[in-house]
């Protein structure tokens, strides 16, 4: 039996508490999106806000817009997320979650001793490197079923590989920070403008 990529996809369509569920995850995304798409949006705003003193209000409404819309273009040109899901999760777990506490406990004990029989760093030892064969090996099972995927469908559909490689180019071209900036900054411009214009 095969299973889906998300967890929500896996229960079942017919029952109502499945369904449920489902309904509940989506309400927490959507509340908790302004949450999580905050650094996001104060990275960028804290770069172009001197430019939009006077109607500061409405180009954070824009750049907000805007930063979304890249969002969910990228969810769209990505449509199988599941394996890039896995690297994240082989990258980012064995890295924040086992290699850099691990170096930071031993560097933080390193004057202070590590126990008897140095037991802190053995265990320190046997964590780092099994994330680092965390790192390696589930970098690469999932770089290989991502580059499976793509390939398979390219050979049993050729059109839609080569529209989503089209799109993943044009979406890849787009988060070009220059070119973002500056489709921020005419965007920004000509809403400003048709506001002053009301005004």
């Amino acid at each position: 039996e095969t299973t889906a990529d998300s967890i929500t996809l896996n229960l079942p369509t017919e029952e109502w508490l499945a369904q449920s569920v489902k309904v509940l995850v989506g309400l927490a995304v959507f509340c908790t999106y302004g949450l999580q798409y905050y650094v996001c949006l104060d990275i960028v705003w804290s770069g172009i806000k001197d430019r939009y003193s006077k109607n500061a209000r409405v180009a954070e409404y824009v750049v907000r817009t805007a930063l979304t819309t890249i969002a969910v273009l990228l969810a769209v040109a990505v449509p199988t997320i599941g394996p890039f899901i896995g690297l994240i999760g082989a990258f980012c777990f064995s890295l924040l979650g086992l290699i850099i506490p691990i170096l930071i406990e031993t560097v933080t004990y390193w004057d202070i001793g590590f126990g008897a029989c140095n037991w802190v760093i053995i265990k320190n030892i046997l964590v780092f490197v099994f994330g680092v064969f965390a790192l390696v090996f589930g970098s690469h099972t999932s770089i290989r079923d991502i580059v499976t995927l793509y390939s398979a469908s390219a050979t049993n559909t050729t059109t839609a590989a080569n529209m989503t490689e089209g799109l993943l180019e044009d979406t890849l071209a787009a988060f070009n920070s220059s070119d973002i900036i500056a489709t921020v900054n005419n965007t920004l411009a000509a809403v400003l403008n048709a506001t002053d214009s009301l005004s």
